[in-house]
């Protein structure tokens, strides 16, 4: 079931970014949407040396980022590093793909489960040569990326367990019901046993987690 108010929490969600849009911009912007799209498997829609085409809007969901590399001790095998985790009700892209149509850097892979609303590059510039205003939107919106850096920087450095619970109170818990462990555990900069028994001693519980 598709929760039908999506539209206008993307609205309010925008307008808190810039209140005065032209009173035309609700009905264009929804013009140029994408229908919900509903993802079934992991899908990778993002690779490196891609140009990103896609911003996304998460009715539900969310949508994990990362690059590949070869440890040490294993040589022949690439291992994952999530680098970013999308955030519930806030618009995802990535930045300097999307809007400098340069190269990404990193893998963009959507969660099973997910339900999303895409936006393209080119009807993001025809809605921008109509309303300039939607060009400063963008970058008000990209601006607020800093703050998330500065949020992930804190929460690496807490204690283990302090870190986690930084983790599951700014992506809501349900995020482990999207994202596997193993790919949390990275991104909160810890080795998968760690966060394991950090949750056995916390009481979480596992019904919810992604299998």
């Amino acid at each position: 079931m598709i929760n039908e108010n999506w539209y206008p929490a993307l609205l309010a969600y925008l307008r808190n970014f810039e209140q005065e849009m032209p009173a035309e911009f609700d009905s264009l912007l929804f013009s140029r949407l994408s229908e919900p799209v509903r993802y079934d498997k992991d899908t990778l829609v993002l690779k490196p040396g891609d140009i990103a085409d896609m911003a996304y809007w998460p009715i539900a969901g969310y949508i994990r980022t990362y690059v590949e590399y070869k440890p040490e001790q294993d040589r022949e095998h690439n291992k994952q590093q999530t680098i970013g985790i999308s955030i519930p009700g806030k618009v995802s892209l990535p930045a300097n793909s999307f809007m400098n149509q340069t190269a990404s850097a990193y893998f963009m892979e959507i969660s099973r489960g997910s339900i999303m609303v895409g936006f393209r590059h080119e009807a993001f510039i025809e809605l921008g040569k109509q309303m300039p205003e939607v060009f400063v939107l963008a970058s008000q919106i990209i601006a607020k990326e800093d703050e998330e850096r500065n949020f992930e920087r804190k929460m690496r450095a807490a204690r283990k367990a302090v870190g986690y619970a930084m983790f599951l109170d700014h992506f809501n818990p349900v995020v482990e019901s999207f994202v596997l462990l193993k790919d949390i555990a990275t991104f909160i900069g810890m080795r998968d046993e760690t966060l394991s028994r950090i949750r056995t001693a916390g009481g979480y519980g596992d019904a919810h987690l992604r299998k």
